[in-house]
């Protein structure tokens, strides 16, 4: 790792100096005992063993989950509510009450993680959101889809947000804004896999088994197979982590005591909790995560419906559904180049909402097929971007103690799956083929995430120069980054 690699990294804003007294302390208690290329080293290795185990793995299974939530749009497309009789806007209840379920548990997951510990907690939803995705295929009512939505929501509630939490455990804070992208990397790659796969899955021909039963019920038996191998992966956190070495643990138990983001082992103080809730900054940070959902949600339920309300097959809006997500992949694989690029996080999120305020704009301006799905990619594009930006920036700039990570986790998950119900109840059949009102709605919305980034920034700054201006050590204060 060269100096580049450190202060350039996604999110950081420590200094190769700060860097080098955080790994000389953490090693040895002082700062001129060992080298900055020892220090980087043993950095890298540890953090190439996390990236091997838990951020791959948490990447795995989340690619089932975002594919699993989605394949209600596939369903759709090949003939789901003709089997079952939905007529009007009964698609968007199904969808509206899968977000009912999500967030009826959600605000408390993290203290249950903390309590059960991530490596039981998280295989353990895995398979429940399994089994309950494969159930969904055996269905004949609505109302037994309508049931299955909010058990779905239920059984998924606390994994996304646990991931985040026990990412902040393991990694650094000026390496961790970087995985998180990478961990939301997974969002447009299961679009990208699940399109052509439920295509594929689709066209399976069986004389009593339906072509969208075909697609609930094998991805559902994918991800039980997938979930279960995490109780052999999953640690609870580093200091206990088995795949690390004694060396490394005490280590990054040094460097993140020093860094004061040492939260595995910690307590979660109720106390604390309310105090971070209390924080006003910390709410208006969400508004730009809840806009940049809203615009991946549009994508990843409504691709298919879109496309195919613009004249194509069901088979061909199925594999075209991946297109926008692809190009929102390839925009998170880049982001945090953009993110260097403009020297902050708040402008480089303001301009992946801006792409994805135009892209809704192009769609509702006309109904030129070339154009609605240029749109529809940029769409993707400004909202993946976001989601590789929002969340990471929300974890890092409140990780001064365990309850503001808890906190700021549970809340990004939250509010990013808030948006769900707006998105389910503005794009309704009887407003195709246009869906005027969904992209009016994505627009303001828009709007609003770009306000919220700014005003962030604006409040970061101001409190920054009064925490520099209130330490005698102004150089060990904490320091909000954006």
């Amino acid at each position: 790792m060269n100096s580049s690699d450190v202060s350039l990294d996604i999110g950081a804003k420590v200094s190769k100096v700060e860097y080098t007294e955080l790994t000389d302390v953490a090693l040895h208690g002082t700062e001129d005992s060992v080298s900055t290329e020892q220090n980087d080293k043993l950095m890298s290795t540890y953090c190439r063993k996390v990236d091997r185990r838990i951020l791959l793995y948490a990447t795995i299974l989340c690619i089932l989950n975002q594919s699993d939530r989605g394949s209600i749009g596939v369903a759709k497309v090949v003939g789901l509510e003709n089997d079952l009789g939905m007529v009007n806007n009964d698609f968007n209840i199904a969808t509206t009450l899968f977000t009912v379920g999500y967030l009826s548990l959600e605000f408390f997951s993290n203290f249950v993680l903390k309590w059960v510990g991530a490596s039981r907690l998280l295989p353990t939803l895995g398979i429940l959101w399994g089994v309950v995705c494969a159930l969904q295929g055996v269905i004949t009512t609505k109302g037994q889809l309508y049931a299955m939505r909010v058990l779905l929501g239920m059984s998924e509630c606390g994994f996304t947000a646990g991931i985040l939490l026990i990412l902040s455990f393991f990694y650094p804070k000026h390496k961790l804004t970087t995985r998180v992208g990478l961990f939301y990397l997974s969002s447009p790659l299961a679009n990208v896999i699940s399109g052509p796969l439920a295509s594929a899955l689709s066209q399976i021909h069986h004389p009593t088994i339906k072509r969208w039963q075909w697609v609930f019920i094998l991805e559902g038996v994918i991800t039980v197979c997938v979930s279960i191998l995490g109780y052999f992966i999953l640690q609870d956190h580093p200091e206990k982590c088995k795949f690390l070495n004694p060396e490394e643990r005490e280590f990054i138990q040094k460097y993140k005591q020093r860094e004061g983001t040492l939260g595995g082992s910690q307590k979660l103080a109720a106390r604390d909790v309310f105090k971070v809730l209390g924080d006003w900054q910390v709410w208006v940070m969400m508004g730009a995560t809840f806009a940049a959902c809203e615009a991946c949600g549009s994508v990843s339920v409504f691709a298919p419906e879109l496309i195919n309300e613009l004249g194509f097959t069901a088979a061909q809006a199925q594999a075209m559904s991946a297109l926008p997500s692809a190009c929102g992949a390839i925009a998170m694989v880049f982001i945090g180049r953009f993110v260097r690029m403009c020297g902050s996080h708040w402008l480089a999120g303001t301009s992946a909402l801006a792409t994805a305020l135009v892209g809704s704009v192009m769609m509702i301006s006309t109904l030129n097929v070339p154009v609605r799905i240029i749109g529809l990619c940029l769409t993707g594009t400004g909202g993946f971007a976001g989601l590789g930006i929002f969340p990471g920036w929300n974890i890092t700039a409140n990780s001064q103690s365990v309850a503001a990570s808890a906190v700021a986790s549970g809340l990004t998950v939250f509010f990013g799956a808030s948006s769900g119900f707006v998105l389910s109840n503005v794009f309704i059949n009887s407003d195709a083929p246009r869906f005027a009102i969904g992209h009016s709605v994505n627009i303001g919305i828009m709007a609003l995430g770009i306000t919220s980034c700014v005003v962030t920034r604006v409040s970061m700054g101001r409190r920054n120069r009064k925490m520099r201006e209130s330490r005698f050590d102004a150089e060990k204060a904490f320091q909000f980054e954006y």
